[in-house]
């Protein structure tokens, strides 16, 4: 018998390469659009983190700033500061007396600023390892906003407390004032001064608070406490981080991050000049303000991505100041800006940058920070 023809299934071997290639193409694409999609949102992750980083030192630092020279209602023309400096302060130049240096001795430093140099500008004040060379340093004085009824004896239990969270931001230093009349400073344990005589309203006592804001290399620098050991982690992973230096409950000072990944720090000053109408004023750095007169500060930050991003290179220009300006190209190689009369950051180590600055993503930002306790009178 005649057999009939079989009809043909399945693909044949050239129908199925050009199937395979056909797939290929299709999750090549794929792959292209999701890696597209990573990157995009590893640079969004990074811008996140440093506009998080930003505003909450932004935020800190002009919180402290306009505090400078609060001291519950008086001038610091008419504080009197106290002689007892035991256990108050730290190491070399940071010591008593430069803590209580404000009042009448010296009424106008509610804030000082410090130009940043190849070490730490206070002498022996904070390891120079533990420091980022040429970034600026800013010092605020004022009496803390808590009060206190003077009636109540710097003896009681309240007062004189010293557990965490019971008396917020209390220290050994504290400031009885009379409300357009006169400030005094005294110790802990002392008797509240009956200053001035005869007031018998308006009087409250206010913790005194010193607070230094400074940039320091690392964020943990181990348990020698010095940046740049063997036990603060590899060095790559390293996050320059803004530090606070402050009183603790004995005096004593102490510091401590109030948040990583910020990279440099610039501070500029303005004093209003005597013309009618006031005329505005150009900033100035630290060497050259006359901080007695000083009502505005000009605060510059740069953050940066605590991680490494080698998907896309990070260049760009950072003008900080007058006086610190720098550019980092795709490449990652430094340049400044040669236009500014005084570039201090040109003569930072490429080590305040990483090893290679390209990978780190970058945000700049700007405020002009009022000093309201002296714009007020």
């Amino acid at each position: 018998m005649a057999s009939r023809p079989r009809s043909s299934k399945g693909f044949s071997l050239v129908e199925m390469m050009i199937s395979i290639v056909l797939g290929l193409i299709v999750v090549a694409g794929l792959i292209s659009v999701l890696m597209a999609n990573r990157a995009a949102y590893t640079i969004q992750q990074g811008s996140n983190f440093n506009q998080e980083s930003l505003r909450f030192a932004a935020t800190r630092l002009a919180w402290s700033l306009r505090m400078a020279d609060f001291w519950g209602g008086v001038k610091g023309t008419a504080l009197t500061t106290t002689t007892n400096t035991t256990g108050v302060g730290g190491a070399g130049s940071c010591n008593g007396a430069w803590v209580l240096n404000v009042g009448i001795a010296a009424p106008g430093n509610g804030i000082a600023g410090y130009d940043g140099g190849a070490t730490f500008p206070i002498a022996n004040c904070v390891d120079d390892a533990n420091y980022v060379k040429y970034s600026d340093v800013v010092v605020v004085r004022y009496a803390d906003t808590h009060g206190y009824d003077p009636a109540k004896a710097s003896s009681t239990t309240k007062f004189d407390s010293t557990t965490p969270g019971d008396v917020p931001n209390q220290t050994s230093v504290f400031v009885v004032s009379a409300v357009n009349q006169s400030a005094t400073m005294f110790r802990l344990g002392e008797a509240v001064p009956s200053n001035p005589l005869g007031s018998t309203s308006g009087r409250y006592v206010y913790p005194y608070q010193l607070e230094m804001y400074y940039l320091q290399p690392c964020s943990d620098p181990g348990a020698d406490k010095v940046c740049g050991t063997a036990d603060d982690g590899d060095a790559d992973a390293r996050s320059p981080t803004l530090m606070r230096m402050r009183m603790d409950t004995t005096g004593a000072l102490i510091s401590e991050a109030v948040v990583d990944g910020i990279e440099q720090l610039q501070f500029e000053y303005a004093s209003p000049l005597p013309t009618d109408p006031p005329s505005s004023t150009p900033f100035v750095q630290a060497s050259l303000a006359n901080f007695p007169t000083v009502t505005q500060v000009r605060a510059s930050i740069v953050a940066r991505s605590t991680t490494r991003d080698v998907s896309v290179p990070h260049a760009g220009s950072f003008a900080l100041s007058g006086h610190c300006a720098y550019s980092i190209s795709t490449a990652g190689a430094l340049s400044y800006d040669t236009t500014t009369a005084t570039n201090l950051c040109a003569s930072a180590p490429a080590s305040n940058y990483g090893d290679k600055p390209q990978q780190y993503a970058r945000t700049i930002n700007t405020q002009v920070v009022i000093l309201r306790n002296r714009v007020r009178g």
